[in-house]
């Protein structure tokens, strides 16, 4: 297996796994696909309908979700 660290698209790094040719994160970047799938699909909109978010990550993997809800809610 070869892996490799590359820079996406928005400037963030993942890894490239060169003999399947896949990525660990969206080739867009981790930080662009993170913000769309956690952020805007996921928290937003549970906040319209929510007084209260908890929040249990279960896969830490990077913790880039959880920075970037820190980031987002705890300005």
């Amino acid at each position: 297996m070869d892996l490799k660290l590359i820079i996406s698209k928005d400037g963030s790094h993942t890894i490239y796994r060169q003999d399947i040719d896949e990525t660990y994160h969206s080739r867009h970047g981790a930080i662009q696909e993170a913000m769309h799938v956690f952020i805007r699909k996921g928290l937003k909109e549970i906040e319209k309908s929510k007084k209260e978010i908890n929040i249990l990550e279960v896969g830490f993997g990077t913790g880039l979700n959880a920075l970037l809800d820190m980031s987002e809610f705890y300005e």
